[in-house]
């Protein structure tokens, strides 16, 4: 059998649903059992999220605006895509129930005056839950028997909202019970990525980007032949193409190289997606939805050897950099105790981190967050350490943006990797504001201003003859 997620691309546009149907109307006839998984319209999480913390600070307007634009963007493409005016109207009725929801949890919020990471989830987990009823009536317009299954049935989590952990062998017998009927009937499941629930039935997420996580878990519980990813690229390249045209697709890939790519670019695949797979040996394909012709890449346990001494580097725009630091003058105050206390205040808030980097001798820290995030994690942070502030031990928490990342990911550890890659970042000149490499030297990440990421993108690749 075999499990298909896709991404934001496929679900944005009624010509890309119909696109996406055909793909798996092709695979359906071809007789397998299947599975897809969708994740939400572009944009529309980050929107859901905002409403969610705007709720608690009286932003009543704002919340109206994110309600207008979840019901108006699903329901123009619900107009395009089905002919029927029972479907569509099938469609809005589901519609409408998710929105009350919206509304419960955004005017409980208000009331309250503030939230939780278990009322955003709730909030959040509705872009995969609009989505996915629109997949399933666009597979259902080309003649394929479709359902949607919500995760909250399926995925069992922990209550670490905003990053849950899945309890694997309790998901995967709720999985195989829940799906395995529906496939033998020829029903294709159309099942929400990113989200679960804990064993009381709460909504959860697992964190950013979580549908190619939820779609390895899937398949590792039924065993399925492969699991193919499709995005709006043929596959991992050795840099971004819209940057570097000349860009190479790589064939195949190791699972623990696949992993260190995803560590860099959460965006390429969530971080978690390759454990399930990998454990039992499945087969991990990610494919170009624009170009299903395309063979993509192959993500298995032994790939053929490359002679290639950097196998990608993953840049990654629109995020932020923020710095919290002791008061110029006093080492008061500053200890690991602070750095700990930072980062699980932020991951008890749901912001994800990127990554961090601290200095005892500047008693200092710098986190790296998405865009989206910053300006809420800088009056979290600030909010939590008012006694520190008001003692003057710490300074203000400061704000960088845009930048962006940057990150060489090599796939043999020759000693070439640093000196090459260090130089080349001379040569362009770009302004390094943080610097980390990985022990083991097959990694080298540094983040700098958004606006020099493609200079040093196009030069790296150059220098490092992965064209």
């Amino acid at each position: 059998m075999h499990v298909m997620k896709f991404g934001v691309v496929s679900v944005s546009e009624a010509t890309r649903l119909r696109e996406m149907a055909q793909i798996v109307r092709a695979a359906h006839i071809d007789g397998k059992p299947l599975v897809v998984v969708c994740a939400a319209i572009s944009g529309i999480t980050d929107k859901l999220i905002s409403a969610a913390r705007g709720a608690a600070t009286g932003q009543e307007t704002a919340v109206e605006e994110v309600r207008r634009e979840l019901w108006g963007r699903h329901r123009a493409l619900a107009e395009k895509l089905a002919s029927d005016e029972w479907e569509r109207e099938a469609l809005y009725r589901e519609w409408a129930e998710l929105l009350k929801i919206f509304d419960r949890f955004t005017r409980s919020i208000a009331t309250l005056g503030e939230h939780s990471p278990r009322s955003i989830d709730t909030v959040a987990s509705l872009g995969e839950r609009f989505a996915a009823h629109l997949v399933a009536t666009a597979l259902r317009q080309v003649g394929v028997s479709a359902r949607t299954v919500d995760a909250t049935e399926l995925i069992v989590t922990d209550s670490h909202y905003g990053a849950a952990w899945p309890y694997p062998e309790e998901s995967s017998e709720r999985i195989r019970t829940r799906l395995r009927s529906l496939m033998q009937a020829r029903i294709v499941p159309v099942i929400t990525g990113y989200i679960g629930a804990t064993r009381e039935g709460i909504v959860t997420t697992l964190g950013r980007g979580g549908g190619d996580y939820s779609a390895t878990l899937i398949g590792a519980a039924l065993g399925a032949e492969e699991v193919s990813i499709w995005t709006d690229v043929d596959g991992i390249l050795t840099a971004d193409p819209k940057i570097v045209p000349e860009a190479r697709t790589l064939p195949e890939l190791s699972y623990a190289e696949a992993a260190e790519i995803a560590t860099y670019g959460p965006e390429i695949l969530h971080p978690r997606t390759l454990a399930p797979v990998a454990e039992k040996g499945i087969v991990l394909r990610i494919r170009n939805v624009l170009r299903p012709d395309q063979p993509g890449t192959l993500v298995v346990a032994n790939p053929q050897p490359t002679a290639h001494a950097a196998h990608t580097i993953i840049s990654a725009r629109g995020l932020s950099l923020l710095s919290v630091a002791a008061t110029l003058g006093s080492s008061a105050g500053w200890s690991a105790d602070v750095v700990a206390r930072v980062l699980a205040r932020l991951a008890d808030s749901g912001v994800e981190i990127l990554n961090f980097a601290q200095s005892f001798s500047e008693r200092s820290l710098t986190l790296t967050v998405r865009g989206v995030d910053a300006a809420f994690a800088r009056e979290y942070l600030t909010l939590a350490f008012g006694r520190e502030h008001e003692s003057d031990t710490l300074r203000e928490i400061t704000l960088t943006a845009p930048i962006g990342l940057v990150a060489v990911i090599s796939a043999s550890d020759n000693g070439h990797l640093t000196p090459q890659t260090l130089t080349s970042l001379g040569r362009t000149g770009a302004h390094v504001l943080a610097l980390a490499q990985g022990a083991s030297s097959k990694h080298l990440s540094f983040i700098l201003p958004e606006g020099e990421v493609d200079a040093v993108v196009k030069a790296l690749h150059y220098d490092l003859r992965l064209a």
